[in-house]
């Protein structure tokens, strides 16, 4: 995995339904004024904004650490060309195949209560997509715009591993904060859920099998992500500008998880 740089700034993409809404406190807490959530407004479909980071002379604004935001191609603000000049990123993952059911359910629920928008147009989703068999089998493109646009089925391993500095997962919401806090050199602590799904109708195991067959880079990305996130050899790059004042100091250093507390909770469900 790409090692972190604490001189420049950092990427958190956040793929929906994997409890990406449960970290915006704690980027604020481990990130402070240099945190800046990316919001975009579908119910007047207001787009994703770009803030910048460098300033007239090209240098990093160092108020400008962590930028997180929903990165979706299909709008027009895909990675790596939505941000061409930062080139480290972290993410969490769950299984794709989760996600796409967990996504189906909540817009399920918003529908029902009359609040899912879609590009400035309130909308029913079953209008659309009448069941869950159907939004499986005609809807998972969304889950690619979420992914740099440059990762296909022959680069994905090098493609991932130079841009993440870390891919967590939400099974094991534990470790992955755990480790993350550790990269960062930052203290890990208990995330609350958000944005839970609820699940009101059967989801058959075989739709499972279909869903990796018709759509197999995303399995084989997830795969990727459990390969990697236990590793406990990450380490830190010295930030000779000391950019970040939480950063770990001194020489490379790797991640040894037993320096750092465990979480008291894990996430389910969050978008």
């Amino acid at each position: 995995m790409k090692t972190y740089n604490p001189a420049e700034p950092l990427i958190f993409t956040h793929m929906p339904k994997c409890g990406g809404s449960s970290f915006i406190r704690l980027l604020r807490d481990w990130f402070g004024a240099g945190y800046h959530k990316l919001n975009q407004d579908e119910t007047q479909d207001v787009l994703l904004p770009r803030i910048a980071t460098r300033d007239q002379n090209g240098n990093w604004l160092p108020d400008v650490q962590c930028i997180h935001g929903h990165f979706d191609n299909g709008r027009g603000y895909g990675l790596p060309y939505f941000y061409p000049e930062i080139s480290q990123y972290f993410t969490i993952l769950r299984d794709p195949f989760d996600i796409a059911v967990s996504m189906f359910f909540f817009c399920k629920m918003r529908s029902r209560e009359g609040k899912f928008w879609y590009r400035g147009r309130q909308e029913n989703i079953l209008d659309k997509y009448p069941n869950l068999e159907y939004y499986l089998r005609e809807n998972p493109y969304w889950i690619y715009n979420h992914l740099p646009q440059d990762v296909n089925l022959q680069n994905y391993r090098e493609r991932l591993a130079s841009r993440f500095i870390y891919i967590g997962v939400q099974e094991d919401m534990e470790t992955s904060i755990s480790r993350l806090a550790g990269i960062l050199g930052k203290r890990p602590v208990a995330l609350p859920r958000f944005n839970e799904s609820e699940y009101d109708e059967p989801v058959p195991g075989w739709l499972r099998e279909r869903f990796y067959n018709d759509y197999p880079l995303l399995r084989l990305v997830y795969e990727f992500a459990l390969e990697n996130f236990r590793r406990d050899d990450y380490v830190v790059a010295e930030s000779t500008t000391n950019r970040h004042a939480t950063a770990l100091p001194g020489e490379m250093k790797a991640y040894r998880p037993e320096q750092h507390g465990a979480l008291t909770s894990a996430v389910r469900e969050n978008c």
